[in-house]
């Protein structure tokens, strides 16, 4: 029988494929989202248009934050495209809160659009009024 408590969570530390300016914006983010919600299962800024994963974190080993962050681009990407209906003008994606049973899942576009912040955490740690509003704050 597995006991979660009795388990020592692999911790890894913020990784990611970006240098220089662009490395230390997403380290920066991924830093801040930590210390107001040090219960992140994951953590991951990505650039929309190229998928590719600027900084990541998670604290579950069998989590791989860069396989979910290019699909959540992708499904940001499309629901932009989404926006352009005659129906929807003006109208511009802030963020899209993913419910699942144990856990929420937030992501959140930069106010340019060009960068995607996701954030992964146990419903049981926190809720989702305090998610986005933690994303809200640190997106930028």
């Amino acid at each position: 029988m597995r006991l979660p408590f009795l388990h020592k969570t692999v911790v890894k530390k913020i990784t990611g494929d970006a240098l220089g300016i662009e490395r230390y914006k997403a380290d920066a983010v991924i830093s801040n989202l930590l210390r107001e919600l040090p219960e992140l299962v994951a953590a991951a800024v990505v650039d929309i248009q190229s998928k590719k994963t600027l900084a990541a974190y998670t604290t579950v080993a069998s989590f791989d934050p860069y396989k979910i962050s290019s699909r959540n681009a992708e499904l940001i990407s499309q629901t932009q495209k989404n926006l352009t209906a005659p129906w929807l003008a003006g109208q511009q994606l802030n963020d899209l809160v993913i419910v699942l049973d144990e856990q929420l899942h937030c992501l959140r576009t930069t106010p340019d659009g060009q960068r995607l912040c996701y954030v992964a955490v146990r419903l049981a740690d926190t809720n989702m009024a305090l998610v986005r509003d933690v994303m809200r704050r640190h997106s930028n």
